[in-house]
């Protein structure tokens, strides 16, 4: 289950995060946070979280994606995992790697990318993710975000020119199984179309209790 939100940040505000870490010394080499194969392939710089800058941008980061109510809906967030912040100049990749499935000691269960650039400001540096044989590439607009099962195969594409500045962050779900949390997610997308067309107050807590119930039966 892949979902793409736009606007989850608006273009204002990313350029004003993406802006307040222009500051080189912020950076470092990517890597250093990548265990076993994923070490091998990642290519990019991340911002340095003991900056003060880069700390209260990625709090912000955080509170406007576990507040978003798509992102609650089809994570079913427990908490974050970990989150952080990624540039991509030139020449810069990240080859095929799957996430890894504990970070910080919290299983990661749902994996998202957070887009801080315009597509327009970089070439290349797609987001693709294999699903089952099938992949998706994805450039979002500045502000927008996908999320994705954190068992996807997924990489980003060569920066071809520009740079390329994004957060990634790893969901531990409440439910644990993605077949599961797409249910969950449909009931919830169901139950929103039945607010907007005015049904019966009682068909709609019949559909409510019906989630519900899963939710208990299927949670952690």
């Amino acid at each position: 289950m892949i979902i793409q939100i736009a606007g989850v940040l608006s273009p204002a505000e990313a350029d004003a995060l993406r802006e307040g870490l222009a500051d080189p010394r912020l950076w470092g080499d990517g890597a250093d946070t990548a265990k076993g194969r994923a070490r091998a392939v990642k290519r990019n710089e991340q911002a340095r979280a003991s900056e003060p800058a880069v700390s209260a941008a990625l709090a912000r980061i955080r509170s406007v994606v576990l507040a978003h109510p798509i992102v609650r809906a089809a994570a079913e967030p427990e908490r974050i995992a970990r989150l952080m912040i990624s540039r991509y100049g030139e020449g810069m990749e990240y080859g095929a790697h799957v996430d890894a499935p504990y970070i910080d000691e919290t299983r990661t269960d749902v994996s998202f990318t957070l887009f801080l650039s315009d597509p327009d400001a970089y070439g290349g540096g797609a987001l693709v993710i294999d699903a089952a044989g099938s992949e998706d590439r994805v450039r979002l607009a500045k502000g927008g975000l996908v999320l994705y099962p954190s068992t996807y195969v997924h990489r980003v594409e060569p920066v071809a020119h520009g740079l390329r500045v994004a957060a990634v962050g790893w969901i531990k779900s409440r439910v644990r199984l993605t077949e599961h949390r797409a249910v969950l997610f449909d009931l919830a997308q169901a139950l929103a179309d039945l607010d907007a067309s005015g049904v019966p107050s009682a068909t709609r807590e019949r559909l409510a209790n019906v989630r519900n119930n899963l939710l208990r039966l299927w949670g952690d």
